[in-house]
């Protein structure tokens, strides 16, 4: 009885540290996401330069003053916590926040009322034209295909289903270049409906040489 109670003090004292010596930034963990994703699930997709900065503003948080250039999705919240052209992020790693350049055009696809770790935002130079094209239409023929993330050997099996298909964040070739399409095609047996790699010539080329 006595060890029993010793053994569970000694399993709550070392908890404790494990809690203490943790990294605050693990709380920001979310599971990667596919571009696709991220514009299907957000509160907005816009692309907006940034004006200037502000830690005054909000208590514990980064306010930009944004110019909005193009609005792709925009849900009521989304539009009343952008009306002022602001983007509100936590001020520490801890808290996800995320650092924007002034000056610089993004491409962001949140939810509200913050941006932080979990957002798409993208320099808009440095994206592709495939994900450019993607997040200003292509993206959302998709929505009805699940974009599922997957490891090792189960990337392998099954990688295109009836709503889904699967993605490795490794992969270059369809985070870049392709997107997920349903299609449906008439066999004896009946109208079957799939979700496919988009093979666009940047794709093809990719897989090519991968």
């Amino acid at each position: 009885m006595l060890n029993k109670k010793c053994l569970s003090i000694l399993i709550l004292a070392l908890l404790a540290i494990l809690v203490i010596q943790s990294n605050p930034a693990d709380a920001c963990s979310c599971m990667p996401s596919h571009p696709q994703t991220h514009f299907c699930t957000a509160d907005y997709v816009v692309v907006l330069r940034v004006l200037r900065k502000s830690h005054r503003l909000v208590a514990n948080s980064v306010a930009y003053k944004v110019e909005i250039k193009k609005s792709y999705k925009m849900n009521s919240a989304a539009h009343k916590m952008l009306k002022h052209g602001r983007i509100i992020t936590p001020d520490s790693d801890a808290g996800c926040g995320i650092n924007l350049e002034v000056g610089k055009l993004y491409v962001i696809a949140g939810r509200a009322p913050y941006l932080n770790l979990c957002s798409y935002v993208k320099e808009y130079l440095k994206m592709s034209v495939i994900e450019r094209r993607g997040f200003s239409g292509v993206y959302r023929k998709g929505c009805k295909c699940e974009i599922k993330p997957c490891f090792g050997n189960q990337c392998l099996q099954q990688r295109e289903g009836p709503d889904f298909c699967r993605w490795s964040p490794f992969a270059k070739c369809e985070t870049d270049f392709s997107a997920c399409m349903p299609t449906s095609y008439r066999t004896p047996e009946g109208v079957i409906a799939k979700c496919h790699w988009r093979r666009t010539p940047a794709y093809k080329e990719c897989m090519a040489d991968p």
